[in-house]
């Protein structure tokens, strides 16, 4: 009972961390960029994965990642992508690309003042040394979401030969195993974000319970509001031929809600670790 009753103390002084660092106008902030940096980051993940495996391999990594994501974003964002990268072609990877990794790393940057705001220390770095460290995300992102698609991509065919080698049967683990392994790179992608992303350089181990509650609420939120969309249609109707963007946006601002409210139990627990001892500098390191 005391264990439940310091969790929910924990929980209720991280909403009001929250609600006092204005994380709903910030999510909102992080959707719009995200929206807005969404089809440069997949246009730019595409062609290094073309580059690097050939072209054929970028658009299967992209359309494996697709899968895996609630099923009214991708029927938005697939055919858009393909579209762009039909029109284009392997002629993007030009001067253009600079431009779409600028506005790719907005989205980090968006991330990055609401983490200074949870964790403290807005504005103790250049603007200049911000803007790298985003674009240095951006490229990181980018080849995350590579080697994750083309991992989902052949993960099958590592399955089937193990079969043939173990003569043992795995049919199906497939996607048991993309999913664990979507789920781990998640998890350590947002722990580099909360680690190298804010003013201050944190203490890995520090951020473990943020990560967690952020990657929790993200899959439980990702399933209700999939299920949420087929039972209540209406979206179509209010918003037209715009539906697919809405419904984008507001699945970005939930996935903004569910990082920010992870950095903001962060900062609450080690606020409570510096009550009890003295913080010597254990877990903020400034850079």
């Amino acid at each position: 009972m005391n264990r439940l009753r310091a969790i929910f103390s924990v929980l209720l002084a991280s909403y009001r961390r929250f609600v006092a660092d204005d994380g709903i106008a910030m999510a909102g902030y992080i959707a719009f960029s995200g929206l807005l940096s969404v089809f440069p980051f997949l246009i730019f993940a595409t062609s290094l994965t073309g580059l690097v495996l050939g072209r054929q391999y970028g658009g299967e990594a992209i359309e494996a990642l697709f899968r895996y994501a609630p099923e009214n974003i991708a029927e938005t964002l697939e055919p858009v992508l393909r579209e762009v990268m039909r029109e284009r072609g392997g002629r993007y990877l030009t001067v253009s690309i600079i431009g779409a990794i600028w506005l790719a790393s907005s989205a980090f940057e968006a991330f990055r003042v609401a983490f200074d705001r949870a964790y403290g220390g807005e504005g103790k770095r250049h603007y200049i040394a911000r803007r790298l460290r985003a674009i240095a995300f951006v490229f990181l992102g980018a080849v995350v979401a590579a080697v994750l698609g083309v991992s989902i991509i052949f993960a099958p065919i590592l399955l089937r030969i193990a079969e043939n080698w173990s003569h043992i049967r795995v049919s199906g683990a497939a996607v048991a195993v993309s999913f664990v392994l979507g789920v781990l790179v998640f998890v350590l992608f947002l722990l580099l974000m909360h680690r190298f992303l804010p003013s201050h350089r944190m203490k890995g181990l520090r951020l473990w319970p943020g990560v967690l509650v952020t990657v929790t609420s993200w899959v439980a939120g990702a399933m209700v509001f999939s299920y949420y969309l087929t039972l209540t249609p209406t979206y179509a109707i209010t918003y037209g031929t715009l539906a697919g963007v809405i419904i984008t946006l507001v699945f970005f601002y939930l996935s903004g809600v569910a990082v920010i409210f992870g950095a903001e139990l962060n900062a609450e627990l080690i606020s409570r670790r510096a009550a009890l001892r003295p913080l010597n500098n254990a877990d903020i390191k400034p850079i």
